[in-house]
């Protein structure tokens, strides 16, 4: 059945240019004027998600997201756009950064019925922070109506282990206020595998094994409050509070022989018990005014993020039962954040001018504390892994944007300018690193109307990416006794300059990007022949060339019966030093998506999805192909309040990532990341009352997410 479909799929491929005259009758005689399920707008895809039948399956945004051209959501819930990037998160126009429990959390609390459409912005301009690469911003259903409203939404998902997610939404509006709240809870168990194999022709063979199971019990909350004092003039206060409370049991195996394969060296088993508890806590105030022929936006916020984490670590000598050694760890981290930024926009010269300004101050305290059994049985600090490292950051940005419209063409040019001021001080190593650095980043837009529904569309954008505060911590991450890596208080910003050119007719589109991102960040491994240590410290690269082209094609074959397929071709190629050498390797490789969906009798849909990755990688590693299967049924019952779904995600098993070094002379590695993919999940979501207002949502900034909280 999966290969009918897949091979469905394929001919329609083929026959592309045939079926897309077809479609176009089709629409106009089935759909009878409705939207698009795909738009172009200027620079931004628009994908309408309200009543689309692609997106009636989703059992949240994320299921949503994966289905769109160029955006991958991996099997851990990350998101990446053309294959490099870490898009932001906006709501109705305002940022919504948040970690990635967090933000995966929020994604999972809107379904398709919630969301009206959804933006994709794959080159913004110089209105955004800098740090943008790329932007998703989902446009929630507007409210007319007063009153209560509710939504109630259970997800349980289950594999190996279990873990539900549970959220509740309570609004009610009146004329001039509305009040939102938001509860979530999350528990039950994830799991992860990681697995490493290092062989060198003349040393040890080294295996390692590492299965970790998280154990969940985290709460959320959210309050705001939506003011219209003033015609034209609103004020929001938004609080919110994310508790992480949880538990992670990581089981690890080294098992070490000779060159041979033949002689056992050694076999130890290392077991990791770690408690960890975070609060976040923010508040935001935002103003919204109109002035005359003038708009105004004012968003503060304020965060305050408190970790604490233990671990209990013992190795033991497997096969003599003998325990080789014992650490003991603590990690307090605190991090604080205050944000500013003002807009002001208005219409002048038969054109549109906006300008604002926005500041950002924050700091994060990392203390982590090493304690080792010694052999009078007793803890001492090891100070070797002990660390104690502060960071404070400080950034000024203001920007200025010109559009206009001219017949078939309309056109935007901005520049933003962002101050940078930094203090790493890594008090354990005595290390401070102090940056200053100014930024100019231009932007510039142009799209021509070919006619109705056709449009050509180029934008050049240079964007700035700073390290995150993980990446310049000098402290040990382990994966196991002898693999772990390292931050590195050094590191640079990187600097991208990118082109983008877009043709679109209706939902048709295909796009070419292509450009350079110097300084990039990445980590490469060092591995030691004496100790058989294998570590993964950070560095810059010279630069990074990049290019890529993406075509997106819904079609609708009969009522019952659509279709939609993305496809991507990507190509990089980075400068890479390492040891003595400098790679230049050219990497190509493609990407298709597709789903089908069929609408059954008795008002049930079912979809089929499916993605291939073929093989790619990077400067100093190859990486194997991805791909996976999903199915999914779908059915509203009671006039549409409940919303049943069933989702078996990576039906055959075959989601994981992995990565083998290409110099093998250096040092054969490969390492192999899975985190159960496989699951079936079962969602019900109910709606009660009879206003649909929609619920503001707080705006973090990228401060946030490089904060890694």
């Amino acid at each position: 059945m999966v290969r009918s479909f897949v091979v469905a799929g394929i001919l329609f491929l083929l026959h592309l240019p045939v079926l897309a005259q077809e479609t176009k009758t089709l629409k106009e005689v089935i759909v009878n004027g409705s939207k698009q399920p795909f738009q172009r707008q200027s620079g931004a895809l628009v994908v309408n998600v309200s009543g689309n039948p692609n997106f009636k399956t989703a059992a949240n945004t994320l299921d949503i997201l994966k289905k769109l051209p160029g955006l991958e959501v991996t099997s851990d819930g990350t998101l990446l756009l053309q294959g490099r990037i870490t898009p932001g998160i906006f709501v109705d126009g305002k940022p919504l950064v948040m970690s990635p429990e967090e933000l995966q959390n929020y994604l999972l609390t809107l379904t398709p019925d919630m969301i009206a459409s959804i933006e994709l912005i794959t080159n913004p301009s110089a209105q955004y922070d800098a740090t943008y690469k790329g932007i998703i911003n989902i446009k929630l259903k507007p409210d007319g109506s007063l009153g209560f409203k509710g939504n109630l939404t259970t997800n349980v998902q289950q594999n190996a282990y279990r873990l539900a997610d549970n959220n509740f939404l309570l609004t009610y509006k009146t004329k001039k206020v509305a009040y939102t709240a938001r509860l979530g809870y999350t528990t039950g168990t994830t799991i992860r595998t990681y697995d490493a194999l290092q062989h060198q022709a003349s040393t040890n063979i080294m295996a390692t094994n590492t299965k970790t199971l998280t154990g969940n019990n985290n709460f959320n909350y959210q309050l705001g409050v939506d003011y219209n004092f003033k015609k034209d003039h609103r004020l929001e206060i938004l609080l919110r509070n994310y508790n992480i409370d949880r538990t992670l049991s990581s089981f690890n195996t080294l098992h070490t022989t000779d060159s041979s394969a033949k002689r056992i060296v050694s076999n130890t088993s290392s077991d990791n018990n770690t408690g960890l508890i975070q609060n976040n806590y923010a508040a935001n105030l935002n103003y919204n005014a109109k002035f005359g022929g003038s708009q105004f936006q004012l968003l503060t916020s304020l965060v305050k993020v408190r970790n604490r984490q233990w671990e209990d670590i013992q190795n033991t000598n497997t096969i003599t039962g003998q325990q080789i050694d014992y650490w003991k760890t603590a990690l307090q981290n605190d991090v604080l954040i205050r944000t500013a930024q003002a807009d002001l926009s208005g219409n002048r010269a038969n054109g549109k001018w906006s300008t604002g300004a926005k500041f950002a101050f924050y700091t994060t305290k990392n203390d982590l504390h090493y304690d080792t059994l010694n052999i009078n049985d007793a803890f001492v600090t090891d100070s070797g892994r002990t660390n104690n490292f502060q960071y404070d950051e400080y950034v000024s940005a203001a920007y200025a944007v010109y559009e206009r419209t001219m017949n078939k063409i309309h056109f935007s040019a901005g520049l933003r300018l962002e101050h940078t001021r930094s203090i790493s001080n890594a008090i354990t190593q005595k290390e401070v690193t102090k940056r200053d650095y100014l930024t100019w980043l231009p932007s510039m837009e142009l799209t021509y109307t070919l006619k109705k529904n056709q449009q050509l569309h180029f934008s050049l954008t240079r964007r700035i990416t700073r390290p995150s505060f993980a990446q310049l911590n000098p402290f040990r991450f382990y994966f196991s006794p002898l693999n772990y890596w390292v931050g590195n208080p050094y590191l640079l910003p990187s600097v991208t300059n990118a082109f983008n050119a877009t043709y679109s007719l209706r939902s048709f589109s295909v796009s070419l990007t292509m450009g350079r991102e110097t300084d990039p960040s990445t980590r490469y491994p060092e591995y030691n022949r004496i100790t058989n240590v294998l570590e993964y410290l950070g560095r810059n690269l010279p630069y990074n060339d990049f290019a890529n082209i993406e075509t997106s094609f819904p079609l609708t074959i009969t009522k019952w019966w659509r279709m939609n397929h993305n496809i991507g071709g990507y190509y990089k190629r980075e400068q890479t030093p390492y040891h003595g050498v400098t790679y230049t390797i050219p990497i190509a490789y493609f990407k298709i998506t597709g789903n089908q969906v069929f609408t059954l009798p008795k008002a049930f849909t079912f979809d089929v999805y499916y993605m291939y990755t073929s093989p790619n990688g990077d400067g100093l590693y190859f990486g194997k192909y991805i791909s996976n299967i999903d199915f999914a049924l779908q059915r509203s019952w009671l006039k549409g309040k409940l919303n049943t779904r069933i989702n078996y995600y990576d039906l055959l098993n075959t989601y994981s990532v992995t990565r083998t070094f290409r110099e093998k002379s250096i040092i054969n590695n490969r390492l192999r990341h899975w985190v159960g993919m496989q699951r079936l999940a079962v969602t019900l979501s109910y709606n009660f009352g009879a206003s649909t207002y929609k619920a503001k949502q707080t705006g973090k900034n990228e401060e946030e997410t490089r904060a890694g909280f």
